[in-house]
């Protein structure tokens, strides 16, 4: 097999240090590479308004129906 990645060490002797390249990144990588691409996904404007007419009525519900029950329960 020959891959220059690998390199075979005696154990008994300490590993050589790999010095880093500094002038460049994973983030330049993938951009180099083109693996790194724009998520440019046109958004329909009717799912976004279900989506906000959903998130609303999921955080902003009235609990106080609720709260009466109970508390209309423990009156008995």
């Amino acid at each position: 097999m020959n891959n220059l990645s690998l390199r075979q060490q005696p154990r008994d002797q300490k590993a050589p240090i790999i010095q880093a390249s500094t002038d460049s990144s994973i983030l330049s990588w993938l951009e180099g590479t083109g693996r790194l691409m724009d998520r440019d996904i046109p958004i329909d404007p009717a799912l976004l308004e279900e989506m906000d007419e959903l998130s609303r009525s999921l955080i902003g519900s009235d609990d106080t129906d609720y709260d009466d029950e109970i508390e209309e329960d423990g009156d008995e």
